[in-house]
């Protein structure tokens, strides 16, 4: 097993997975607000401007971004229930799953907290009790949990009969495979994130990617079965240029929306 490569490669993916639902999230603003007929509307990196006719649009509008994310986690769950192959394009499809259903839940979890938030937001709008609140974001939590519990078994089917059967193997394989490319994928991220409008618009790559250890136990210590190992494994092991070069994509489109793109 390579460690640096397989840092490199699931770390690359990390980024690529995170900044593009990111930025599907706003696309699903942005969407929204163009057919509800908003005006000078304005999508950075991170936020989306608008100026909506009444509340209910604003509500829709906002409402557009989770739920978008919500059909991105449910769609490449999807994908990765069918797609066959254990290759760095499965791991991209898993890691756009968990971030399409972190984000989702995530700002469910924090509507009782920050009422900028879109979930938060819409709950303050609507005058939802902060006990109705609360119970939703517990529901969002545990739904996560289970969530990334049931998508582990993926993680570990990249991995090799050999590294399913050793505890010791198999903690090494997951520290490089989701440990590592979790922490510096967080930074490269928040990074990426940069401007921010408000504080909560850090909250998401600086926080919510460690839902992913929620599931850490059952990658380490969970009985999985071998028929779906890796069969392609020294594929993953492979230093792959192509993921920098699209890496390298996403962040240029990144940098150019904290420029804004305007629609009248």
């Amino acid at each position: 097993m390579n460690k640096r490569n397989l840092i490199i490669n699931s770390t690359t993916l990390f980024v690529i997975a995170t900044i593009l639902q990111m930025t599907l999230h706003e696309v699903g603003h942005f969407a929204a607000a163009i057919v509800l007929h908003s005006t000078n509307i304005v999508i950075f990196h991170n936020y989306v401007l608008e100026n909506s006719l009444s509340l209910i649009r604003s509500i829709v509008v906002a409402a557009a971004g989770p739920i978008f994310s919500l059909l991105i986690g449910i769609t490449f769950n999807f994908i990765c229930s069918i797609y066959k192959k254990r290759n760095t394009l499965f791991l991209f499809f898993l890691y756009m799953s968990v971030f399409g259903y972190i984000n989702f839940m995530g700002y469910l979890m924090i509507a009782p907290f920050f009422i900028q938030g879109d979930s938060g937001y819409i709950f303050n709008e609507l005058k939802f009790p902060i006990l109705i609140t609360i119970i939703i974001a517990v529901i969002g939590a545990v739904s996560l949990f289970f969530i990334l519990k049931k998508l582990s078994k993926y993680f570990i089917e990249m991995s090799t009969d050999e590294i399913i059967e050793n505890p010791s193997i198999r903690k090494e394989f997951i520290d490089s495979l989701v440990i590592y490319p979790l922490f510096i994928g967080i930074v490269i991220t928040s990074l990426l994130n940069l401007p921010v409008p408000v504080f909560l618009s850090l909250i998401y790559p600086l926080c919510s990617p460690f839902a992913l250890m929620w599931c850490y136990g059952f990658l380490l210590k969970a009985n999985y079965s071998k028929e779906n190992a890796n069969k392609n494994f020294d594929l993953l092991n492979k230093f792959q240029p192509q993921l920098l070069i699209i890496l390298i994509l996403i962040i240029i489109m990144n940098r150019l929306l904290v420029l804004g793109i305007h629609f009248n």
